[in-house]
């Protein structure tokens, strides 16, 4: 068992991943919430809690149990968190931590010896770690496709557990590396939940959330440019969703660039630029730049032969096609004091260019 010196540092790792456990749960992260059950366990196990045993039993059961159940988490796809599989890697969990924590001290080595990996010391460490490495390189593997950061976060957590495996570890040692695959989740749930809350899945831009967040800590000049899509439905209806996500991407990404404004996603086909310290006159040089930049930049769009679900003709249009913004500029001044005047004296510019034929700038 642990002693007195010896406590807080033990158990600062189950701690760290129980509050990363219940981060993921609520923000239904279920595959990390299954990554990090094991990890809690595992952690548990070396902190002593075996009983007659302390950390060795300990990081003998870690080696024996956590690198299949941590690869079988690695190779599922999401699922809900009470779905077959995720039930049955907690029905396995649930057994080898009853093993680990009840098994009598008779029993063990005999279990031990029969489990597979267990031959001798090193070899299972070593094997263990190469399971575990094997699990990361799957998460990363996913990442590299995917380019999710909730991917790559596990892998590294992996990567941390993995190296907790080998054969010169001990319990503190593994303990201490469980912390840090601990914070290393803890920060990417937590940044993962940010992302959520405040940033388009789509276009990669901060939300409108994120927006009234900027606007309410906002003072002296600015100015706000409302940016819409020409016929954004039509363009759908012609080339269809996909080619239209591919629309708003491609503007999101010459919205980045503008220089000196802040890009936003609005809802729908409409984006927001907020120009902090600066004059209309700037502000609208930036907006005829970045009208003329997307009118020059190509969309793909495919072809679709026979006709759709919905009964309509095949979707015409192949090739390359370019979209057109209408921009709406408004500043801070003596008739617009408050941020959400600013922003409709924007909104109404917007209508003003779209009067004047769109793909255009016009100041409210």
């Amino acid at each position: 068992m642990l002693t007195t010196g010896e406590f807080w540092p033990g158990l600062a790792a189950p701690v760290l991943n129980g509050l990363a456990l219940l981060l993921a749960l609520g923000f239904r992260r279920n595959r990390a919430v299954m990554l990090l059950l094991i990890m809690s366990c595992a952690a548990l196990a070396l902190a002593g809690l075996a009983s007659g045993a302390g950390g060795d039993r300990g990081i003998e059961a870690m080696r024996m149990f956590a690198p299949w159940l941590l690869l079988a988490i690695a190779a599922m796809p999401e699922r809900r968190l009470l779905a077959r599989r995720n039930l049955a890697v907690i029905g396995l969990l649930a057994i080898a931590t009853w093993l680990t924590l009840a098994a009598p001290a008779h029993v063990w080595p005999g279990l031990r010896d029969a489990f597979p990996l267990g031959w001798v010391p090193l070899e299972r460490g070593l094997v263990a770690a190469g399971i575990v490495l094997h699990a990361a390189a799957v998460c990363l593997s996913r990442w590299l496709f995917q380019r999710t950061a909730m991917e790559f976060a596990m892998g590294l957590v992996l990567i941390v557990v993995g190296i907790a495996q080998l054969p010169v570890m001990r319990a503190d040692g593994a303990s201490g590396l469980f912390c840090v695959a601990g914070l290393i989740a803890l920060v990417a749930i937590l940044h993962a939940s940010y992302r959520m809350a405040f940033v388009d899945g789509l276009a990669g831009l901060p939300n409108r959330r994120a927006l009234d967040e900027s606007l309410a800590r906002i003072s002296g000049d600015y100015a706000v440019a409302m940016v819409d899509v020409d016929h954004f439905k039509a363009f759908n209806d012609r080339h269809g969703h996909a080619a239209g996500d591919r629309a708003l991407k491609a503007v999101a990404e010459q919205l980045k660039a503008t220089r000196g404004a802040s890009a936003f996603r609005y809802g729908g086909e409409e984006f927001c630029l907020l120009f902090t310290g600066a004059r209309s006159r700037t502000a609208r040089q930036a907006c005829e730049e970045l009208r003329k930049r997307i009118a020059a930049t190509p969309v793909r769009v495919r072809a679709a032969s026979g006709r759709s679900g919905r009964g309509k003709s095949a979707r015409a249009g192949a090739g390359e096609v370019r979209v057109t913004v209408s921009i709406g500029l408004a500043e801070r001044d003596a008739r617009t004091r408050e941020s959400d005047e600013v922003l409709k004296a924007a909104d109404k510019a917007l209508y003003k260019a779209k009067g004047a034929g769109r793909n255009c700038v016009r100041i409210g």
